[in-house]
């Protein structure tokens, strides 16, 4: 199954990598029952929220920290954004127009391709939904799904 993670995702997975958002990234793109991507945004982000990650965390210091998201990063596939054509940024524009244009390259690669998007944002989620967007993963349908090492 191809699933778009968003920045959020990524942020909780590093927070606390044995819970069950970490869990599901590592041991579901390991058994490759997921396939997980992200725009080369999500990098960024999380360079951009690095000490907002160890302050939050109060167990990771620098080692740590470049050794998670190593490991994360390591489970997804980094799609550029200029891979995505024009059509797909045009669907996703009233999308997220009124919600978070912030997020328009995670909805965007999802479209383009046909993937799952999988965000913790609610006010994104409700957002998406109100306007028809179905392609949604939530965390519990994920933790519902069975790993073989966990």
């Amino acid at each position: 199954m191809k699933i778009v993670v968003d920045t959020n995702i990524i942020f909780s997975a590093m927070l606390n990598p044995t819970a069950t958002i970490g869990q599901a990234i590592i041991y579901g793109q390991r058994h490759q029952q997921f396939e997980f991507f992200a725009p080369h945004l999500l990098k960024e982000e999380i360079k951009r929220h690095r000490n907002k990650i160890i302050d939050v965390s109060k167990s990771i210091d620098d080692t740590t920290f470049e050794d998670i998201r190593d490991e994360m990063f390591n489970c997804v596939k980094f799609i550029s954004e200029e891979q995505i054509p024009y059509e797909f940024w045009e669907i996703s524009i009233p999308l997220v127009r009124d919600v978070d244009m912030d997020d328009i390259a995670f909805v965007a690669l999802a479209e383009y391709l046909d993937a799952r998007l999988w965000t913790g944002d609610k006010k994104l989620l409700a957002g998406l939904e109100k306007r028809g967007f179905t392609r949604i993963i939530t965390t519990d349908e994920i933790s519902n799904m069975k790993f073989t090492d966990l």
